[in-house]
């Protein structure tokens, strides 16, 4: 039996860790504990092997010019905005608000209209996106998180809430007869769009920056079979945790009708709008993409 695949944090964020920092997040709030992180990163820039090689050929292709130690540099600006984002993930999941700004308005009115009859909301590692699962609470609906299982539970902790229910894409045909079933009971499904797939052979393709990168068929399937609307919705921080700019690109309905599975090069010209839109927020933000390449 093949090994199953470790996430980076698998091994990072341990009980003890995540303990301190919500216990400073009570007591100081979240813009000491996003200046504190800056005390915490430099160990994981400077040690931690792994995830540098992880987020290398991110890095690289952002930043091609950079030199070793400018690069090491990249990396831990990136560690620091990721610890901010998951700052800011928890306290806005205790209940606590921030300033948010939604950009593309239009777009989000035609995600709430779209809400009673379900759709795929389409998530990616940039930004806070854990805020987007708390702020579609608000729409009183189901809304069911197609994840990697994650052995780390203090990790798996940050995503629970009272209309949130997981799927592991390690059930049966990877979770995909449970979103199945959800969207045809008009309920809301959520998926990590360029995570990395489980196997090549259902992988699709996006290209950032030059870099080819695979990512999952599944909510591209899923939205062909179902005839549901994909979302792009992306979650950037702004300040020391101090707000959220809520992009929402405009919808993408699948345009296919055969009662067959579609080929990968059916669903290319679909992906197009969300490679752009990824491509735009690495220019944008770049060190609030976290797509590491576990090797």
């Amino acid at each position: 039996m093949q090994e199953k695949a470790k996430n980076l944090s698998d091994t990072r964020g341990n009980r003890l860790g995540i303990g301190f920092f919500l216990l400073c997040l009570r007591l100081f709030g979240p813009k000491f504990c996003c200046v504190f992180v800056w005390f915490v990163a430099p160990f994981y820039a400077l040690f931690d092997k792994q995830a540098f090689k992880a987020a290398a050929p991110y890095l690289r292709s952002r930043f091609p010019n950079a030199s070793p130690l400018k690069l090491r540099w990249h990396f831990c600006k990136q560690c620091v905005s990721q610890g901010q984002v998951m700052i800011l993930a928890h306290w806005i999941r205790s209940g606590h608000h921030v300033n948010v700004l939604d950009i593309n308005s239009q777009n989000a009115n035609d995600l709430i209209q779209q809400a009673p009859n379900g759709f795929i909301l389409l998530l990616s590692h940039v930004g806070c996106w854990q805020a987007t699962i708390t702020r579609l609470e608000n729409l009183e609906k189901p809304v069911h998180l197609l994840i990697q299982t994650n052995v780390n539970e203090a990790i798996v902790k940050l995503f629970k809430g009272r209309q949130i229910s997981v799927i592991s894409n390690e059930a049966a045909f990877g979770g995909l007869l449970d979103c199945m079933n959800a969207l045809e009971n008009n309920e809301i499904v959520c998926i990590m769009g360029d995570r990395m797939p489980p196997d090549a052979e259902n992988a699709l393709h996006l290209t950032l920056h030059g870099r080819t990168v695979s990512i999952p068929a599944a909510p591209w399937l899923l939205a062909a079979r179902c005839h549901k609307p994909i979302f792009p919705v992306f979650t950037m921080m702004t300040g020391l945790a101090g707000g959220i700019d809520y992009i929402f690109e405009p919808k993408i309905q699948l345009d296919y009708d055969l009662p067959r599975k579609p080929k990968p090069e059916q669903l290319q010209p679909f992906i197009k709008p969300y490679e752009d839109a990824v491509n735009r927020l690495i220019d944008q933000y770049p060190y609030q993409i976290f797509h590491y390449q576990i090797h």
